[in-house]
């Protein structure tokens, strides 16, 4: 293979860490919109996210069809650069370098997107909540009130009204 073949896969590569770095960047964000109250810049965040799911998706589809293209049978980042180093050792640095930022932005993706998940569950429970509240705060107090009607305090002591015969 030609050297230019390296050169365009250490490119396509440098391309895939950036598009990744960006949706690490765009997960920062949306923890930050997770820990606000601000059910807007979330929702602005989401789709943002969504947009460059499909950025990600062209990029590893060019990335794909380069190889299919120049008869490189692993498309696969990390298959793809151990076959990459083995067949021209002079971009072997590059790609290694390359490989170790990769799984360095994905193990960091992965944590904030667990993160991110815990915060949406936390903010269930506490909606939850919330909602146990208000729905038993909306409903009658009957338990409060004799069988005259009067309201009864919880607080006070009560006499019972049975008497026995002394």
């Amino acid at each position: 293979m030609e050297e230019k073949v390296f050169r365009n896969i250490s490119n396509m590569l440098e391309e895939t860490i950036e598009a990744y770095e960006e949706m690490l960047d765009l997960y920062k964000e949306k923890k930050q919109a997770l820990l606000k109250p601000d059910k807007e810049m979330l929702r602005f965040v989401d789709e943002k996210i969504l947009a460059h799911v499909n950025t990600i998706k062209q990029v590893n589809k060019k990335r794909e069809d380069y190889c299919t293209e120049n008869d490189i049978s692993p498309s696969k980042i990390n298959n793809l650069i151990e076959v990459a180093s083995k067949e021209y050792p002079e971009f072997e640095k590059i790609y290694q370098e390359q490989k170790v930022k990769i799984n360095e932005v994905a193990k960091e993706l992965a944590l904030v997107e667990k993160t991110n998940v815990e915060l949406i569950k936390h903010g269930l429970i506490m909606s939850d909540k919330l909602l146990d509240i208000i729905i038993s705060a909306a409903q009658p107090q009957t338990d409060n009130y004799d069988m005259y009607g009067k309201n009864t305090d919880k607080s006070e002591p009560s006499i019972s009204s049975i008497v026995e015969d002394a």
